[in-house]
This record gives structure tokens, sequence and C-alpha cells, in this order.
């Protein structure tokens, strides 16, 4: 679903659709606030998909500076470490570049992402990459037991659309294919063992087409990167699902988003790719809900309660205090008349 965000190294179509298809058959979700931004895509000034710039240069001895050279983090720092501190820097106002100057024979180890510079005009070689984090894996998903099994009677899923468990909150690089292959492999065998006769009772209905809007998946891509992204806090997330959940009953971009927004606002803790600025620690127990469309509706509209009771008791107070000043400044008046 990395496509519902600014920058991503997936393809600009991957946009959740098949977790939207089985939340509105009434599927459960589990972990959507699990996205992993990978912390060195390609640096490209634009929007949209991103080259990749793997993880093995920086372990083969790059390393990550700014404009002045100075290294600013732990190239091996695990992912999401290196995607907060490269994410930070940013913010600060800082360039933020991986120094791959001292590799020997750089194009002949790295010839992908050597061809990927060179096609943007830059040689590793001689000048440091360009580099920012973006979406690139979603460990949340369809809930699925270990045979691919989802909630719903006859539907089943496998691979990054698929929630197993597999992943925890940050994806080690490559086990999605792990996981891919061998997931695949048993879903397809139980699902030969059950038999077309019983692999589901349910008929589907004919279902309303979606509305898709252009110009409504570019603000959902704003809303997703500015608040849901690889740095998020209670305001934030509050302020995405009062803006998705407007259109989610008909647009499949924001229910997807809004899956998202509702999940990492419902998990007050910092957890793999999961980071809460005001819930920095892990919770003891954490508990891994399972979101239906009912759920996630019903979670919006309790946000949209809490919010027009908390303006509420700011109006209540500001009226107080407003009475309260009246009252003074006519106190001071009456002291003036009797002096």
């Amino acid at each position: 679903l990395g496509g519902l965000y600014d920058a991503t190294t997936n393809p600009a179509g991957a946009v959740g659709s098949g977790i939207a298809l089985a939340l509105r058959a009434g599927a459960g979700l589990r972990d959507m606030a699990f996205v992993q931004f990978h912390p060195t895509a390609l640096d490209t000034g634009t929007a949209g998909q991103v080259p990749l710039v793997s993880e093995a240069v920086r372990g083969a001895g790059a390393r990550l500076v700014d404009e002045t050279g100075a290294a600013f983090t732990d190239p091996l720092a695990p992912r999401d470490v290196v995607a907060r501190a490269v994410y930070g820097h940013r913010q600060t106002g800082h360039r933020t570049l991986l120094d791959a100057t001292g590799i020997a024979d750089f194009g002949g180890r790295f010839p992908g992402v050597s061809a990927i510079c060179a096609a943007h005009g830059i040689d590793p070689r001689i000048e440091p990459i360009p580099v920012r984090p973006a979406a690139h894996y979603h460990m949340g998903g369809i809930a699925v037991d270990a045979d691919g099994r989802s909630t719903v009677p006859g539907l089943w899923a496998c691979g990054e659309v698929a929630c197993t468990g597999l992943h925890g909150a940050n994806r080690l690089a490559s086990n999605s294919l792990l996981e891919a292959a061998s997931t695949a492999r048993r879903v397809a065998h139980t699902i030969a063992s059950v038999g077309p006769g019983g692999a589901s009772s349910v008929r589907a209905e004919p279902a309303e087409p979606m509305a898709f809007c252009p110009t409504r998946r570019d603000e959902v891509r704003r809303i997703l990167s500015v608040r849901c992204g690889v740095l998020r806090d209670g305001d934030g997330l509050a302020a995405a699902v009062a803006q998705l959940r407007s259109d989610a009953a008909r647009n499949d971009d924001s229910l997807v988003a809004l899956a998202i927004a509702v999940s990492a606002y419902a998990r007050c803790e910092s957890r793999g790719a999961h980071t809460r600025l005001d819930f920095p620690d892990r919770e003891a127990v954490p508990v891994r809900r399972l979101w239906t469309a009912a759920s996630l509706t019903e979670a919006a509209r309790e946000r949209m309660r809490a919010d027009t009771t908390r303006e509420r008791m700011r109006a209540d107070t500001t009226r107080e205090r407003m009475r309260a000043d009246i009252t003074i400044e006519r106190m001071s008046h009456q002291d003036e008349f009797h002096v």
C-alpha cells in the first residue's frame, strides 16, 4: 500500500486495494499501523515511486552523512532506527546523503544501484547519493491464520496483503520472500484439501462501484505522509481520522488510509515501525486488535465525539474566563468610583 504515501519504493498502483476489498466483504484486519519505511530510497526530488538504494551498500561501508560530510547515525542500525534518524535530520533542514565513495569497484559490486544513480545523473564513485525514507512494506493487513484463512469463510489471503504476524512490527530484509514462498504453498494445499464444494457457502452480493478521484488520492497521500509517516503523535493521527472518515464508505483509498490512522491512534505505544512521539515506550503486553469496517467506523466516530467534547470544554472554559475578566473589570470600575 505504499502508493498511498508521497514517496514509496512500491509501484504507484499499490494502494491496498486487496485490503479494501476484504474489509468491505467483512474480513478483519490486524496491525495496520505497522508501515515500514526504508531509510535509503533515492531522493529524486519528486513524489511517487522512488528507486531503492539497497542496505547492502551500507553493509559494504557506505556512511550516512549530511551536506557538511558529517555522519549523523549508525548506518547499520535497524531500519526503523535509521529511518527515524534520516527523517529527523531532514526535518531540521539538512540534506541526507549516502557516501559510498570509499567502496572500491562500486559499479561492479552494485550494478543495479549504479545504473539507477546514472539515470539520475549521479556518480556514486565520486559523489554521495541523496537519500530519503520511503514507504516500503506493510506488516499489517488481512488477519489470517497459518493456512491463510481470513475471518470470512472462503476468503483466503497470502503475501503482503495478509497479516500472518510473522514479521512482527518490523520486517527483516528479504523475509517477505520467505513468507510468500512458504505461505503460498501452504494456502494452496489447504484450499485444495477443502475442495470446491466446501470452500464457501457465502454468496457474493453486487457491490456499489467505488469512487475514484485522482485529486483525492493526492490528498490521502499528503495526509498519510504528514500524519501517519515515520513519526506520529496523537493530535496528528486524530486529524488524519477526521480528514479521512468522510468518504471512507465510498472511496477505497480513504478506507485503507483510515484503517492505518485509526489503528495507529489506538496503539498508544512505540513499537518497531510505529513510533508515537507522545508514547515513546513499548507496552509490556501489546494489544493486537482485530479491526472490521464496523469497528473502524465506530472508532472514528468516537474520535469525533471526543474532539467535539474537547472543543465544547474549551469553549466553556473560554466563556468562563471571559465572564471572570468582565467581573474583575466591573469590580475595578466600582472601586475607582468609590475612591
